[in-house]
């Protein structure tokens, strides 16, 4: 398969990711904020199922590298790896710029449940004329209020910002370091590529064990109060700019990552 079609895969599992906080604004804008976590939850799943579809294609482009001379090898994968993060850097920055767009669209859809009490037919709205016409009455562009996570008023902590630049940044090199990792260790490739879990998993629990709380509790807190929106809206875009952030760190770590990632093999007790 060609790397621009796994490139074009990669860009929409950002893209559906980026997009997802944007949920969030529609549940506390409608008042429907379980609700909307759980299609928060579902745009979320997706996103991180659909890397699963994309290792066994990955790891087959690294078997047939690995038969190439090692300088060969590296050269080429290294090549594919980075153009599929700069495709995940790319559609993290026009999520981004699609989120205002996009929670005026959900708000209208999510309204919809109340006629439509059923996720299917709720979806069936989503498509139809009148739900594609909502979609076109909700294009906006990013306003200066959203950008309120730079400032003092809204500012987003920095442990948290950080700590989502790095989450963000260990899941979206995590299984490309464990596949590279096998250029390294071509003899040890099937225990580097079983070792992606660990590099996810220290990602992930960064991203809901801090991150994912403090930005419910700004859900929470927006839901009750007209004033919380700016906080949301500046919690989301600075969640989003750390996420683009992440994906650019992500470049920097694949490498470093496969060379840890083959220390680690070579001393797991066989």
């Amino acid at each position: 398969m060609s790397i621009y079609y796994l490139c074009f895969f990669t860009a929409v599992i950002h893209l559906i990711a980026t997009l997802s906080y944007g949920v969030r604004i529609a549940g506390a804008r409608t008042g429907k904020v379980a609700f909307c976590l759980s299609i928060f939850n579902i745009l979320v799943l997706v996103s991180r199922t659909s890397n699963t579809l994309l290792t066994p294609t990955l790891s087959k482009r690294v078997e047939v590298a690995v038969e190439r001379t090692p300088d060969a090898a590296a050269a080429i994968l290294s090549h594919d790896f980075q153009l599929l993060m700069l495709s995940a850097s790319v559609a993290t920055l026009v999520g981004a710029t699609l989120i205002p767009s996009f929670q005026r669209y959900m708000t209208s859809v999510v309204g919809s449940f109340d006629r439509f009490p059923s996720l299917p037919r709720m979806v069936k709205f989503a498509l139809s004329k009148p739900g594609i016409a909502a979609l076109g009455s909700a294009a906006a562009v990013p306003s200066k209020a959203n950008f309120g996570f730079l400032g003092t008023a809204y500012r987003l902590p920095w442990n948290i910002f950080t700590m989502n630049v790095i989450g963000s940044g260990l899941l979206a090199t995590g299984v490309l370091s464990s596949l590279y990792a096998g250029v390294f260790a071509p003899e040890l490739r099937m225990t580097t590529s079983n070792l992606s879990a660990v590099v996810n998993f220290a990602g992930t629990i960064m991203l809901f064990a801090f991150v994912d709380p403090y930005l419910s509790y700004v859900t929470d807190g927006a839901a009750k109060a007209s004033e919380g929106d700016a906080k949301l809206r500046a919690a989301v875009f600075g969640m989003a700019g750390s996420r683009l952030l992440g994906t650019v760190l992500a470049q920097v770590l694949m490498i470093p990552g496969a060379q840890l990632i083959v220390w680690i093999a070579k001393i797991i007790p066989s």
